[in-house]
């Protein structure tokens, strides 16, 4: 897909500002929680989501996955009330993502696939 130029997609996003902080994936999870219950109390308190979207997130992703998941959430969409990143417009859009100050079914949907993480569509 092919954006215009004022957007820059969120992986790439994710991926210049851990370069820039001096960081990996590994290093930012590594550091995180990796119990299942403490996984999902985080999500909850950034997502406004169903019982069963979370039931199926905590099946489909790893625990790593989850926790790169919540930073990403914290990081690009929660905190960044601007939905910049160097001057551009992070694809998904905060507006599209976010509703309050928390992730949307919708918004965590396309989320997730701006990373490249399982779809929690049934299969």
């Amino acid at each position: 897909m092919s954006l215009p130029g004022y957007f820059i997609p969120l992986k790439k996003a994710v991926d210049d500002y851990l370069k820039e902080q001096g960081l990996t994936a590994a290093d930012v999870v590594a550091v995180m929680d990796e119990d299942r219950e403490s996984l999902a109390e985080s999500l909850r308190k950034r997502c406004a989501i169903s019982l069963k979207t979370e039931r199926l997130l905590l099946e489909r992703l790893t625990s790593k996955q989850l926790n790169m998941l919540i930073f990403v959430i914290q990081v690009f969409y929660i905190v960044n009330m601007g939905g910049m990143y160097k001057g551009f417009i992070i694809h998904p859009e905060r507006n599209r993502v976010v509703s309050g100050q928390r992730v949307t079914e919708e918004g965590l949907r396309l989320v997730l696939k701006a990373l490249g993480y399982p779809s929690l569509e049934q299969a």
